[in-house]
């Protein structure tokens, strides 16, 4: 029977708020995404979770959305799963967005025949290899960030109650304030600096976009060499950061 690419898409209840929730995110990736995956890690042979926030635009607004490759009876099985987890009321209830969408539910990756190929989830502007390999390195990079989630959860030694979403919520977001740190200060060499020496420190144009701009940082000169442009300041907004980020 045919796999295809399934899509559990989440709305973030955000209010009146602009600004993102991103610790809410946080809460399905660990509570709901996770358990599903080690459920079902004999049948989903690719998975991998994209989040996004658009502030100018109330119905895109926040999201989630978790991208499974199975057949459609494992996807019913596995909407199913999530929607009896003992934590999926609570959040349904104060942190998803049932004005938008009264129940999650399956959509495919556009239509369901394209949903059957491999790169369906990745960008359609980049090479065919790149798009078909794309889906195996997003879910190494999706299930790292889940690990990491999971080492700093063992540090904290808190229990997690299904019954109070203010608690949750606060339980989350410093989470998310030790991975942000995280992120600040190591991404650069534990994730860029690796990746760069995995395709042999070849040049690499590294482009911050929003959707009217683009700024080139900086272009690999050899091994140890960086060229770079200029000292520059980063707005950050677009991409759901409430602070602009300084590039030294």
């Amino acid at each position: 029977m045919d796999k295809l690419w399934h899509r559990i898409n989440f709305k973030i209840k955000l209010g009146q708020n602009t600004k993102a929730k991103f610790y809410i995110d946080l809460i399905i990736i660990d509570l709901l995404i996770y358990p599903t995956i080690k459920k079902f890690e004999d049948i989903i042979e690719l998975w991998s979770f994209h989040r996004s926030f658009h502030a100018e635009d109330e119905k895109e607004g926040q999201r989630l959305k978790f991208n499974f490759y199975t057949t459609k009876e494992e996807a019913k099985e596995i909407l199913d799963f999530v929607k009896n987890n003992e934590f999926y009321t609570i959040i349904k209830n104060n942190f998803l967005d049932t004005n938008y969408l009264k129940e999650i539910n399956l959509e495919f990756i556009g239509t369901e025949e394209n949903s059957k190929k491999i790169e369906a989830i990745s960008d359609r502007e980049w090479p065919l290899e790149i798009q078909k390999s794309w889906p195996y390195y997003i879910r190494g990079v999706c299930k790292m960030l889940i690990t990491m989630i999971e080492s700093i959860k063992i540090n904290k030694s808190v229990q997690i109650s299904k019954n109070n979403s203010e608690k949750l919520g606060e339980y989350y977001e410093d989470i998310e304030k030790e991975l942000n740190k995280k992120w600040f200060e190591k991404g650069s060499h534990a994730f860029f600096h690796h990746l760069w020496g995995v395709f042999g420190y070849t040049p690499l144009r590294l482009i911050f976009a929003s959707k009217n701009r683009k700024l080139e940082l900086y272009q690999s000169e050899s091994k140890r060499t960086l060229r770079k442009l200029k000292d520059i300041t980063i707005d950050t907004n677009y991409f759901g950061f409430s602070d602009p980020i300084d590039i030294q």
